[in-house]
């Protein structure tokens, strides 16, 4: 583990930082072990820096026509950064950073992009997704490479754009990137540093720059019609989830072009669905604790059911009092014991329960984790830990950050993983039933809600998870039946023995929800139409 102090430079080309830039550069000072130690700007003023860090040496390297100026400037800014021994150089500046510094640094030159440079490069953040009504915006932290048309993705975040607002979009871009350099340190600090070398991005999208004011009108106008079509679905257009069985082990999915033919329980009624289902077997006969939701209630809690006997269910006493909201009640088999954890994001807290009379009755015996709102939390054992997995309720959605705890014992303690969050992607992020082993490969299920909620199930492979590394990625994507009956989502995939356990949305008019959401969401819809880039467009063409 590396104990020497991490040093960065600062490049800048403004006469002020943004605010998301000044929490990132108070997030790195705050690190006990990081020290900035120089400041390049490339025009005066220099910009006011966080209180932490103020009194570091400032090298003024302009943007000079006259060549030999230039080089003389870069050539004093590279000695400077080579006597301070700095180990990156994090770069606020607009544009490929000057080449000069490239290779100086240890660990390179670190620099924001926006857009995930296949599709979108350029500015202004977020815009053009929401303009070409691209489900996913995404933001890199790279490493500059000597080729500007070529990076290194070090950090990198996608989220489900919001088509309804350039400005939350953008607002949503920028709020998630302020930790990633300080994140990257802890990475260092603890020998996590394979992503320094891995493979190159290439720029295959062309850099965009200022819409004209015809492309601000045009945007706005695309926003309207959003706005009117979510009017329109959520006042008519409701989900209904079902629970149904597969008979394969859940490895089959890795191949599901050879998925066998779902049986689906019983029809809920229209007021009601089900979902996240999780179950045992016991001495050959099949039990699913899952989530039911009734729309007159609105609050989802947790029953048993035989599938021999459905629609018939049981409710099932578990969880905090007084009640909240439950679902996804992941089952564990723990010595002769039966374990659940179900999800109670609403008193931040992921607890363990034991049964007491299986399956309608559990009583609390742990609180693992307290303090965070976490969604669809997954227990399981993988090397010598046992792991949770679980996406945090956040300001940029519960979808698209998937966070880690570890302890040697299931019962604690437990310990947050460095790297949290270690992934942000809302295609493959939040968890979606059990992690299984194929072949000695440990693969987790996550949800793909990039276009909709629980639109479909990816199964992810993990190469590397250890208490401060983790890296997956997505191999097999698992769609709902389009010819079936519940065509328009799936989101849960869950091992029991040799079947597996899915649940399926279909689209439909309820009543209850109709008039729940009559008042309450068209207003804030209504309010959420704006479209304004952060600058002014200038367009020689208008």
């Amino acid at each position: 583990m590396r104990t020497a102090l991490i040093r960065f430079a600062i490049l800048h080309d403004d006469a002020a930082l943004e605010e998301w830039q000044a929490r990132c550069l108070e997030r790195l000072a705050a690190l006990p072990d990081v020290h900035v130690c120089l400041l390049i700007t490339l025009r005066k003023p220099a910009p006011e820096l966080p209180r932490r860090l103020a009194g570091i040496p400032h090298v003024l390297m302009p943007r000079s026509s006259n060549d030999s100026d230039k080089g003389s400037s870069e050539r004093d800014a590279v000695a400077q950064l080579t006597s301070r021994a700095a180990d990156f150089l994090l770069s606020f500046i607009d544009g490929p950073c000057p080449p000069i510094f490239v290779s100086v640094p240890r660990y390179g030159v670190w620099q924001f992009q926006f857009g995930d440079w296949t599709r979108y490069r350029g500015g202004p953040v977020g815009f053009w997704e929401v303009y070409d009504g691209e489900s996913v915006s995404a933001a890199l932290l790279t490493r500059a490479l000597p080729s500007c048309e070529s990076v290194m993705v070090l950090r990198s975040g996608y989220f489900r754009t919001n088509l309804l607002s350039y400005t939350r979009n953008r607002a949503k871009l920028l709020g998630c990137v302020s930790s990633w350099p300080a994140q990257l340190c802890v990475d260092i600090r603890n020998d996590v540093t394979s992503r320094f070398s891995s493979s190159e991005v290439h720029g295959a999208a062309k850099v965009r720059g200022m819409p004209t004011r015809r492309q601000l009108i045009t945007c706005w106008c695309r926003i309207a019609v959003r706005v009117l079509g979510l009017i329109w679905r959520s006042l008519f257009r409701h989900d209904q989830w079902n629970v149904g069985i597969v008979e394969q082990p859940i490895a089959a999915f890795l191949r599901p072009q050879n998925q066998a033919v779902v049986k689906w329980l019983p029809s809920p009624n229209r007021s009601e669905m089900r979902a996240d289902p999780f179950g045992i077997l016991r001495d050959g006969r099949l039990t699913i604790l899952c989530e039911h939701l009734n729309y007159h209630e609105n609050r989802g809690y947790i029953v048993a059911i035989d599938p021999t006997t459905a629609p018939r269910s049981v409710r099932v006493a578990i969880g905090p009092v007084p009640a909240v909201h439950m679902s996804y009640p992941y089952l564990v088999r723990g010595d002769e014991r039966m374990l659940c954890i179900p999800e109670t994001s609403e008193p931040q807290e992921i607890a363990l329960y034991e049964s007491e009379r299986f399956p309608d009755r559990w009583i609390k015996i742990a609180n693992f984790v307290t303090g965070t709102a976490i969604v669809d939390a997954s227990l399981f054992r993988h090397g010598k830990f046992w792991w949770i997995a679980g996406s945090e309720v956040a300001p940029k959605g519960a979808n698209c950050e998937l966070h880690l705890w570890y302890s040697q014992s299931i019962v604690g303690p437990w310990h947050p993983h460095p790297g949290n969050p270690v992934k942000i992607d809302v295609r493959s992020a939040r968890p979606a039933g059990t992690p299984f082993i194929e072949d000695g490969v440990l693969y987790r299920p996550a949800q793909d809600c990039s276009r909709t909620y629980g639109g479909r199930v990816i199964i992810n492979r993990v190469h590397t998870l250890t208490p401060v590394a983790f890296h997956e990625e997505a191999v097999v994507a698992v769609n709902p039946d389009s010819a079936g009956p519940y065509p328009s989502g799936l989101h849960t995939l869950s091992q029991v023995g040799t079947i597996t356990l899915i649940d399926g949305k279909r689209m439909r008019f309820i009543p209850a929800e109709f008039r729940r959401t009559l008042f309450a969401n068209v207003k804030t819809v209504l309010n959420r139409c704006h479209v304004r880039p952060h600058s002014s467009p200038r367009s020689p063409n208008d």
